[in-house]
């Protein structure tokens, strides 16, 4: 499914209590680590030694974490609180009962505690049957390309030939804004009386559509 070696294979069960007392939860993420999931289990270890991909100073390694859902739903603050811990880029395997996603998150190391990440948008799939995920997680010449390449298979972008990450990131960032801004504007426009503030609102809105197709269409 995800051509991984299997010498990269861990599948080692991580408690969660354990993950409770390194991350320092409080009880509302604790009840959300109880209530929606199942196990966590470290699935691989994508490293030098596991894949003969060499590391850089960003990307030491790349760890793929499988957890197992108790309904078809995770917390996003789970995650994040996961990634703030462990200072390697997580793939997320999540699973429940015969579908799966993907999820892995854009994050750097904290500027003043190297331990820590400091985490970003998350990118994901959509929930599919096993067979279905189409995602080469082994691309690129290093493991700091490998990840990027995650990043760009999973950002929800299409005719773009944007190759830059950063760049690649802030269009999508301001794609999902125009978005959020378009659905706002349309709330507004049913809601409005006034015949003026309803033209200039509709006025607005085109801006923003036109503006939007634009950027669909970048290539």
């Amino acid at each position: 499914m995800l051509n991984i070696p299997d010498r990269a294979l861990v599948n080692r069960r991580i408690p969660k209590s354990k993950l409770y007392k390194q991350i320092g939860v409080d009880t509302n993420l604790e009840r959300k680590f109880i209530d929606e999931i199942e196990n966590i289990i470290w699935k691989y270890k994508l490293s030098k030694e596991t894949t003969n991909l060499q590391p850089t100073n960003k990307v030491e390694e790349i760890q793929v974490f499988e957890i197992l859902l108790k309904e078809k739903y995770i917390s996003i603050e789970i995650l994040e609180n996961i990634d703030r811990t462990i200072p390697y880029p997580i793939l997320f395997l999540l699973r429940y009962k015969d579908e799966v996603k993907l999820a892995i998150a854009y994050k750097e190391r904290n500027k003043i505690d190297e331990n820590k990440m400091v985490v970003n948008t998350y990118y994901q799939t959509k929930w599919m049957k096993q067979h279905e995920l189409d995602v080469d997680i082994l691309k690129g010449l290093n493991l700091e390309e490998v990840y990027n390449n995650l990043i760009r298979q999973l950002i929800p972008i299409e005719n773009t030939l944007e190759e830059d990450l950063e760049k690649l990131i802030e269009l999508n960032e301001r794609i999902e804004s125009l978005k959020k801004e378009i659905k706002t504007l349309e709330k507004k426009i049913k809601r409005e009386v006034q015949f003026n503030r309803k033209v200039d609102l509709n006025i607005e809105l085109q801006k923003k559509k036109k503006e939007l197709e634009q950027l669909l269409n970048k290539e």
